[in-house]
């Protein structure tokens, strides 16, 4: 699949139970319905997050755009806080927003399938925020910016 290009997106959720901000790179998303309005992304089982991500009731999507890539380097790294040091903000569910992302999307848990040693999480969008000009891109393991808006 490394000769698919993808974009790249981070979610973001909260612990219920804990309070811990927790953040996942992800290059699954795909719009799934636009009558409710739906997205869809994967999460591995095997990922340390995948409980918080089962459990989820709300998530963001943000939209990585070109030049953003310290932000997927900050969330792959074996780090206990991915969140330190960032001016994060939160949606009125208390679920972290993230600096200088330009584009994200506020969504609910609509439903959730396994698919072998991943998760489909799909989820109904609730509220957004849509400005980014160029997005970061993946393609044969590099990144490259995408089309200018």
């Amino acid at each position: 699949m490394s000769g698919w290009i993808t974009g790249i997106a981070l979610v973001t959720t909260k612990d219920e139970k804990t309070g811990r901000n927790i953040g996942i790179v992800c290059n699954s998303l795909t719009s799934v319905s636009l009558e409710p309005l739906l997205i869809s992304w994967c999460v591995d089982k095997k990922t340390k997050s995948f409980p918080d991500w089962e459990n989820a009731k709300e998530w963001n999507v943000h939209i990585l755009a070109a030049g953003q890539e310290d932000l997927v380097h900050r969330f792959t790294a074996p780090v206990a806080d991915r969140f330190a040091g960032l001016d994060i903000t939160y949606s009125d569910s208390g679920i972290p927003i993230l600096p200088n992302v330009e584009t994200y999307f506020t969504c609910k848990t609509f439903a959730k399938h396994e698919a072998g040693d991943h998760l489909i999480l799909i989820g109904e969008v609730i509220d957004y925020q849509d400005s980014i000009a160029q997005p970061l891109t993946f393609f044969r393991g590099k990144f490259l910016p995408g089309p200018h808006a």
